[in-house]
């Protein structure tokens, strides 16, 4: 009774959590925002989490200034979650800093454990809707990473990226040093 008892009183935070992450409008928004503030491993100024939005090991999530996470937006902080100053999710959008390992193909996949790979997101940030990031990924100042992008490498400040795999497919801002840009050749074309 006792081991269950303790186990209760550590959900009641994800309860309480539960219930404000359906309050919508800006009273919602204001009510999350309190509570939100004392989970988190660090918070800024006026992060605004919209409805549905879920977090899972909240102290391993640092946010900076001005953050807003759109409805249904899923963190998977584990291997922890570093964002910058005015970084925004669109709907949906997804960041993992956690995997299953599945090396070993003589041990069932569910007992290998876990792997572990922070996430880095530089400020001002925009991921879009359904977006995917993938562990180990960072993410450059002021880049834009579109819709539906799934994410597996790191991405250069002031990137616009797309597509499965993300790519860079334009530029906010481009780098000095950036390759130009030429036609294929057909030895590329194929690959």
């Amino acid at each position: 009774m006792k081991s269950w008892y303790w186990e209760l009183r550590g959900d009641v935070p994800e309860f309480w959590y539960a219930l404000l992450s359906r309050i919508p409008g800006w009273t919602g928004i204001k009510l999350r925002q309190i509570f939100v503030r004392y989970r988190l491993g660090a918070c800024g100024r006026s992060p605004v989490f919209h409805t549905n939005v879920r977090i899972t090991n909240p102290k391993h999530l640092r946010i900076g200034d001005f953050c807003a996470f759109g409805d249904g937006t899923f963190l998977t902080a584990s291997g922890g979650i570093t964002l910058g100053n005015h970084v925004a999710t669109g709907p949906d959008a997804k960041i993992w800093s956690v995997n299953h390992r599945y090396e070993d193909p003589d041990i069932p996949w569910m007992k290998q454990g876990y792997e572990l790979k922070p996430v880095f997101i530089e400020d001002d940030v925009w991921i879009g809707a359904a977006a995917f990031i993938k562990p180990g990924v960072r993410i450059g100042r002021g880049a834009i990473i579109s819709g539906g992008t799934v994410l597996s490498k790191s991405v250069p400040p002031f990137a616009i990226v797309a597509g499965n795999p993300g790519r860079v497919v334009g530029w906010r801002k481009k780098p000095a040093d950036a390759p130009m840009k030429t036609p294929l050749t057909e030895t590329q074309a194929e690959e």
